[in-house]
Parts: structure tokens; sequence; C-alpha cells
């Protein structure tokens, strides 16, 4: 499949900035594709998001240069709507939820929350009710459609976030950071989620976080950023194996990589070319 998204030698300074907040960015992420983005705070995860959606530079401003295409448009020379939701279509190109949950839910309900994309969009109400049945299903939230989404738990509410977007039917979800204000448990629902997004539809997933211990086993590719640069694009397995690394960017690496490096060096496991990446990983190895 090919590129849904390309940034070519990408910078960008936000206004009144004298530094860049990108440096130099080349990254394609394609159609069916789940890509975890980590990196310390101040690395450049959410403008690096914020340039996909076309929301830099129109909504922020600032100097952007190299170029940002999105399903073949320029982000800089296309209008923002049509960056959002192609004319004559009744599906979204790019959704993004942002960190807090709570602060991008206007809706009085959660039927009326998912409902409010689609009015914009058009749809007609048949397929509208069809679309919230069948998105509320799919994240698990059917028999609380008509409670009021501020009184949720953390991790419902950012599953009413992902409902939101997952019902405009995108071809590039962009989850900024969704985890970070969640217990374990609420971890566990919205990774189960993304998981069974990967696995059951068609569409590109983009996620930030700054813990990758579940994200490096969700992910098809994992990119971690320095300073507004990439400097590791590959497969989760063997962006881990450079452990030193990662601690001195500022990322902490899952107990698994380091504990199955080590026991690679004694040992007690036999040699392999990438980390491993969950205790379920590290217990099997051991076990052979």
């Amino acid at each position: 499949m090919g590129s849904l998204v390309e940034l070519a030698e990408v910078a960008f300074r936000y206004p009144q900035s004298e530094a860049f907040a990108l440096h130099n960015v080349d990254l394609a992420v394609d159609q069916g594709e789940v890509v975890g983005v980590a990196g310390p705070t101040g690395a450049g995860k959410t403008t690096l998001c914020l340039t996909m959606t076309g929301l830099i530079p129109h909504v922020t401003g600032g100097d952007l240069t190299g170029r940002v295409s999105l399903d073949g448009m320029d982000t800089a020379t296309t209008p923002l709507a049509h960056l959002m939701s192609p004319r004559d279509s009744d599906r979204g190109l790019v959704a993004m939820t942002f960190q807090d949950a709570e602060a991008q839910i206007v809706g009085m309900t959660i039927e009326e929350e998912l409902a409010f994309g689609l009015e914009n969009l058009g749809v007609p109400r048949g397929e509208m009710l069809a679309r919230i049945d069948e998105t509320l299903d799919f994240v698990r939230l059917s028999e609380l459609r008509s409670a009021f989404p501020h009184a949720l738990s953390g991790g419902q509410k950012q599953r009413v976030a992902v409902a939101a977007a997952l019902v405009m039917r995108p071809r590039l979800l962009i989850l900024d950071e969704p985890t970070s204000e969640l217990d374990p448990e609420g971890r566990a629902e919205i990774f189960g989620l993304i998981h069974r997004l990967s696995e059951e539809h068609e569409l590109a997933v983009l996620i930030v976080e700054h813990s990758i211990d579940e994200l490096a086993t969700v992910a098809d590719r994992l990119v971690v950023m320095q300073e507004g640069s990439i400097v590791f694009d590959d497969r989760p397995a063997r962006v881990l194996r450079h452990i030193d690394a990662l601690v001195e960017i500022g990322v902490r690496v899952p107990d698994a990589a380091v504990l199955g490096e080590a026991a690679q060096r004694s040992g007690l496991i036999r040699p392999r070319e990438g980390a491993l990446l969950s205790d379920r990983d590290l217990i099997s190895a051991l076990q052979t």
C-alpha cells in the first residue's frame, strides 16, 4: 500500500519562537499501519501530529518548510476543511484526539458527542444512527449512550474521544498520549482498543506515548524523537536493542527488553535479532 502521510525535510517554528520544534523530519505512514511515537517532553511529538492534520500551519501559524503530504494533498496549500474531510465524502480523512479527553468533549450525552462530527459531514440520519451504534458497540459503550460524558471514568472518557474520532471513519487516526492520565486498568482499556483497531479497521493509526511498555507491543513501527528530530524509526524489537541510547534520550525501556538483553549476554537465552517486548516474551524465551 502507498503512504497516506509523507513528511519530507520538514522543519517548523512556532510564532514568536526562536527555536525550531521540528528539524528536517522525514517520515511516511502507510494505510493500515500502526506507528508509535515516543520521546521525552519537548521532543516535538505533538508538533509532529499537528503537521499531519494541517492544524500546522493553518491554525497555529509559524514557519513551516519542507513538504507535508496527506493523501497526496499539500497540507500547507490545501484548505483545512478539505484536509479534515474531503469534498463529496461521508468519511473523514484525518481525526485526532488530544491528551485531555474531557477538554474536547462538547456533547451533553455520548450519543450527541458522536453525532456532532457526522452532522458536519452531512451524513444522512439513518446512516448516522447506524454508524453511532456500530462505533459504540466497538468501544463497548453502548449501554452508556445516554450518559453525561463528564461523569464517566478517565478510561471511559478516553474511549468516548476515540469513538468520536472513529465514527468519522477517518483514514488516519492520531492519538496524542491517550493514556497519560489513566490508571493501569484504564491504560489496558485503551491499548486493548488500539489493538482491536489495528486488527479490524483498515486505517493508519499514529499513537504518541511517553511510556513505550504497551506501545511496543501494538505498534508496527516505533519512532523515537529527540529535540525535534527523529533518531530511530524501525520495528519496535529493533529499536529497543538500543537500550543505552534510549535511556540517554530519556525514553524508559520496557523491563522485558532490559532483562532479555542481560539474559542473552549471560547465556540464559539464545541470541536473537530483536529485543523482547513483553513479560510473556521473556518468560517464553527463558523456557525454551
